[in-house]
């Protein structure tokens, strides 16, 4: 998708912003950032990862497990210096707001969105510099919806969870968007898009879910004793997600709900799905998606991630 007048106009802010960071990546020349043809980026190089990752419990922080292992995999590949992004644009399912908000929090807080866990979680901390910045630029930017700025939102668990593992040395700038309660599936999926150009100045897109989410089937699976058993609309759903992503169908991702019942009872409500849109939005066509932590955590909960990296 071309680079529209009005996104360009809107992002020559954040390149500003951008180029107050160290540098990233070596330069290479020819190249068009707005390009569905996937080509590198002029300002950096490389365009920055876009990864849907499902965070399921948040004690796989402390756990060893299949799906912790893939995410310490992915670690070592955004570790090195020559692939480590300027800053990371996190999309969270735990932080929802009225309109659409960037966090330009200088240090961002820890927040501890949960109860009746062990005490350890509660002393986790993940001391990772915002980027008032880059966000600040945001919401200058003319995007088809108005982009406010908080000051005082950290990070939730949907964020330092995953991020402890990703990048342990808490040494990228992350800033937090949230999800707006307003919008539609397809609202979201075009600001997706439009976010997009991020990649091409060196910022990860994060999108932090899971693809089926379903807790009061989880806690009633809990009660029978059966949360080993993994639900057939839930492997349905999470088969015709991948499905529509292997297709490079992005867009329809937003018209979930056409899968009727396994779409009800994965997507009971919207906000775990929601970052997928995101990070689906910004792909390329030239870009494959890669599979990490592919399974399930009990019967309700797909902890699918999804790379895309050029």
């Amino acid at each position: 998708m071309p680079v529209s007048r009005r996104c360009f106009t809107g992002l020559a802010g954040l390149w500003a912003a951008l180029s107050a960071l160290p540098a990233w990546g070596a330069k290479q020349t020819g190249t068009d950032a707005g390009a569905d043809s996937g080509s590198a980026s002029e300002v950096t190089g490389r365009r920055a990862p876009a990864l849907f990752i499902g965070h399921g419990d948040p004690m796989n922080i402390l756990q060893d497990n299949r799906f912790t292992r893939d995410w310490d995999a992915l670690a070592e590949r955004f570790g090195a210096a020559a692939t480590k992004p300027r800053a990371i644009l996190m999309v969270s399912a735990h932080w929802e707001t009225r309109g659409v908000a960037v966090s330009v929090a200088e240090k961002p807080a820890m927040i501890y969105d949960f109860y009746g866990f062990p005490d350890e979680m509660y002393q986790q901390n993940y001391p990772a510099p915002g980027a008032p910045e880059i966000a600040g630029s945001l919401t200058k930017a003319q995007f088809s919806q108005r982009i406010i700025a908080d000051a005082g939102q950290g990070l939730d668990h949907g964020a330092w969870c995953v991020l402890m593992r990703l990048f342990p040395k808490a040494d990228v700038p992350v800033f937090q968007f949230s999800l707006s309660r307003s919008m539609n599936a397809a609202e979201h999926f075009a600001l997706g898009q439009e976010l997009r150009q991020l990649r091409e100045q060196g910022v990860m897109i994060i999108g932090s879910g899971n693809i089926t989410h379903n807790m009061r089937s989880w806690q009633q699976d809990y009660r029978m004793g059966r949360t080993h058993l993994v639900h057939d609309w839930a492997k349905y759903f999470d088969a015709k997600v991948t499905d529509r992503i292997n297709n490079r169908e992005y867009a329809a991702l937003a018209d979930y709900l056409q899968y009727g019942r396994a779409a009800q009872m994965s997507v009971p409500t919207p906000e775990h799905y929601l970052p997928l849109l995101y990070v689906a939005a910004s792909a390329y066509a030239s870009e494959k998606a890669e599979y990490y932590a592919e399974g399930f955590e009990a019967g309700s909960f797909s902890m699918r991630s999804v790379l895309f990296n050029g």
